[in-house]
């Protein structure tokens, strides 16, 4: 988990540096007579565009992705070439490095030998930037084409390209400090320029798709709190969209972009965040070849040793670079671990707590045989006798309570006994698991079972690699398909016919029990208002009266249920300062998470917010 951590981490880092990067570098073709403000302005302008055309999805970027990016490496190969050709001695001097004879004497005895050969490679790793970006994408397009792109077109057109700018300097080392734009003929300087914006661009889109990407599975895992995800083309799985992450980075790399003002500044925290992430990768090859693909040592040892070496002389070459502009990616890195590690030291804390109250209340069933309060209904055995030994009135509808998991009966169920009396006939325990497979077939999505009592559980799947976007994960249509495969086996759940999809409601806002506001639903303010009413004026048989009529008259209603949590710490529970924290820390996150209602699609008139406190 803390590779898995720090790799998250590390392509976070690293997506903020690489847009402000590519757009700077590619805008610094400009003449000279264009100022460094209207460069820095002008990639501020196209990395507002690359932010706010996301909502749209990378469809639209990947239309012209492809041809653009094609005749960008064509280009650069073509330029290459033309430098070669006209430099023959310089190209022979160029061709002369491809000798391990060459290697070994830069290395050893050519001018810049030892450590100042080893801190050359600062610089050289600025030659393979961009390759962590297909492990964050490899998710969507898979191994075969990336290689095959990769061979056939990437590879040879930058040998090419780094080739061409070799001789370039070569004949005139003055053109250091631009080697790119010295090497490119004056006549095609703005075709080149424009193009060369328009791969910056799709550089960027393939940085921000893999966050999105790795942010999906980041939240599937447990690492990450709810984020709103959007599918942004129904013919790809892979193409979302998540609002949180895209503004997020649209600020941090502006604010980068104009902090450093220049490509050249930002180098050192490029070179960090690239290597760092190349580190990881490598140590978690190293667990998957050992762990999964379950390779004796030797072998293993051959195939990560090399790779692991070369990561280290990159990486310690630019940790000199740190105090420069370094420090960047590795704050974003230690701040996103922090957010991680908390987020799921708060889930560990939560299900140490309820699995504590489960066995006390199994223990107390076990010695008693009923449930001392309502409140104590927090497993499923103890809803079951709760039902068949308190005087609930049980009215003709069907509630949905969502439940983190499937053997815990949230509080949200005592607290509407509690509060009213007052149970439906149909309960229905749904709960949401990530199974530890990349996709789950939808043959296989809901799992059901009747518990007995008028008490079912509905469990979904899904696969961590999954998009969660509100079609997919429309929890009413989840229970329709269920509703409609068992309400013959089970005539309770034919109250369930009402449910509706929620774009087929008007959306309204909600209504909170037991503490703070949430939407204000015109079924839950009847429900309500009724139960209030006829309990104050009779009691439960006029309650159980007005339900049969409601039935009678074909009036069912579906409810959903949820709860929002309010964390505390356990009095006397001996916490100390790091602890506190660590609750205010989780708290603020998951209260800043997307709203449970909007995340599951629950937006309408059917759906019911209880307040509930978790001691932590």
């Amino acid at each position: 988990f803390v590779l898995a951590m720090l790799g998250v981490s590390s392509i976070a880092g690293d997506a903020c540096i690489t847009p402000p990067m590519s757009v700077m570098s590619a805008l610094e073709g400009l003449p000279g007579n264009v100022g460094q403000n209207i460069k820095v302005a002008l990639s501020v302008a196209i990395l507002l565009v690359i932010f706010c055309s996301q909502r749209w999805g990378s469809k639209v970027i990947g239309l012209v992705a492809g041809p653009v990016t094609t005749v960008w490496f064509l280009t650069i190969a073509a330029l290459g070439v033309y430098n070669l050709a006209k430099r023959p001695e310089a190209a022979a001097q160029v061709v002369t490095g491809f000798s391990p004879g060459a290697f070994i004497s830069f290395w050893v005895t050519g001018e810049y030998r030892g450590i100042s050969a080893w801190r050359s490679l600062g610089g050289v790793v600025l030659a393979v930037t961009g390759a962590e970006a297909l492990y964050a994408d490899m998710g969507h397009f898979g191994a075969g084409p990336i290689s095959a792109a990769w061979f056939a077109l990437v590879y040879p057109c930058l040998v090419l390209q780094y080739m061409g700018q070799a001789a370039a300097l070569i004949d005139n080392p003055e053109g250091v400090v631009n080697a790119f734009y010295h090497a490119v003929p004056k006549e095609v300087l703005w075709p080149v320029l424009i193009l060369a914006t328009l791969a910056t661009i799709v550089a960027s889109q393939a940085m921000i798709t893999g966050i999105f990407s790795i942010i999906t599975q980041a939240h599937a895992l447990r690492f990450l709190p709810r984020v709103g995800v959007q599918h942004t083309n129904a013919d790809e799985r892979g193409q979302v969209y998540i609002p949180e992450a895209n503004w997020a980075l649209c600020f941090m790399t502006i604010a980068i972009c104009v902090s450093f003002q220049s490509s050249a500044k930002l180098a050192g925290a490029y070179g960090i965040a690239v290597t760092s992430t190349f580190l990881v990768t490598t140590a978690l090859l190293w667990l998957v070849m050992r762990r999964v693909w379950k390779w004796h040592l030797v072998p293993t040892l051959l195939v990560v040793v090399p790779l692991l070496i070369m990561d280290l002389l990159l990486w310690s070459a630019n940790v000199l670079k740190i105090v420069d502009s370094g420090w960047v990616p590795i704050v974003v890195a230690i701040l996103m671990c922090i957010l991680m590690h908390t987020y799921r030291w708060g889930r560990a804390q939560e299900e140490r707590v309820m699995t504590q109250e489960s066995e006390v209340v199994a223990e107390e069933l076990v010695r008693t045989g009923c449930v001392a309060s309502l409140s104590d209904m927090c497993t499923v055995e103890a809803l079951q006798v709760a039902l068949k030994t308190s005087d609930f009135v049980r009215g003709d509808r069907a509630v949905v309570f969502l439940t983190s998991f499937e053997w815990r009966v949230p509080r949200t169920v005592g607290a509407l006994a509690s509060l009213l009396g007052y149970l439906p006939k149909a309960i229905v325990l749904l709960s949401v698991r990530f199974d530890e497979l990349p996709f789950v077939p939808e043959g296989r999505r809901a799992t059901f079972e009747a518990l007995g009592a008028g008490v079912y559980s509905v469990v979904l799947h899904f696969g961590y690699a999954e998009p969660l976007t509100k079609e997919q994960f429309s929890i009413q249509k989840a229970v329709a398909a269920v509703v409609q495969e068992q309400c013959e086996a089970h005539p309770e759940l034919r109250m369930f016919g009402a449910v509706v999809p929620a774009d087929a409601a008007a959306p309204n806002e909600g209504h909170s029990i037991g503490g703070s506001s949430s939407s204000d639903h015109a079924a839950e303010d009847q429900l309500f208002a009724e139960a209030v009413e006829v309990l104050e004026a009779g009691g439960a048989a006029d309650w159980q009266q007005q339900e049969a009529q409601h039935s009678n008259e074909g009036q069912h209603r579906t409810t959903f249920v949820l709860h929002k949590l309010h964390y505390v710490l356990q009095p006397d529970g001996g916490h100390g300062y790091l602890d506190r924290v660590r609750v205010a820390l989780y708290r603020f996150i998951v209260v800043n998470a997307r709203n449970s209602i909007s995340f599951f699609g629950l937006e309408g008139p059917g759906t019911m917010e209880i307040s509930v406190v978790r001691f932590l």
